[in-house]
């Protein structure tokens, strides 16, 4: 009996799923970003989300003008013990109110998409106003999750006034972008 006892427990330690690595997020910059969009993918809640190339910070700032293809958000690193392992990711947006992509089965307050990036790993998240039901003044809150732990969050401020232009962005503040 307690080797039957023994085995059992043995088993149950070996099936247990492996525990997720625990990582952490910093926040290595935030604002406004030019972007080059290269690619989309529409998702089934009507959220579309853009592949970008040559994303460039332009200002550090929490207050978004309400515009045409503006983008915000921050470029955050991911540390782990075992650098260059794959890290399971949800970034998720969190809009004002409410609001009503076309394709969606209903009214959306919050939207969560996968990733997966390597320890060690730079990476964007943000959102741009490129469709009609996007444009909601008030506060946006875009995070970084591990499973249900939150990793990072940033509050932006989206405002309907008119702000002047966006400047050249520098060159030195200009990064790469594979996916997001």
């Amino acid at each position: 009996m307690t080797r039957w006892l023994a085995l059992l427990v043995s088993l149950l330690v070996l099936a247990r799923p492996a525990a997720a690595r625990e990582v952490t997020v910093t926040i290595v910059e935030h604002g406004l970003y030019t972007a080059e969009v290269v690619g989309q993918q529409r998702e089934s809640s009507g959220v579309v989300t853009d592949l970008l190339a040559n994303l460039c910070h332009v200002a550090t700032t929490t207050i978004v003008p309400m515009r045409p293809r503006v983008h915000f958000g921050f470029r955050y690193r991911v540390d782990g013990p075992d650098v260059g392992a794959p890290v399971d990711l949800t970034l998720a947006v969190t809009f004002p109110e409410a609001v009503h992509p076309p394709a969606a089965l209903g009214p959306l307050k919050r939207h969560q998409r996968h990733s997966v990036l390597p320890e060690g790993a730079v990476s964007y998240s943000g959102y741009s106003f490129d469709l009609d039901w996007e444009f909601v003044p008030g506060v946006w809150t875009l995070e970084v999750l591990q499973g249900e732990r939150e990793l990072a969050a940033l509050s932006f401020t989206v405002v309907d006034q008119d702000q002047p232009a966006l400047s050249s962005a520098d060159p030195s503040s200009c990064f790469r972008v594979s996916s997001l």
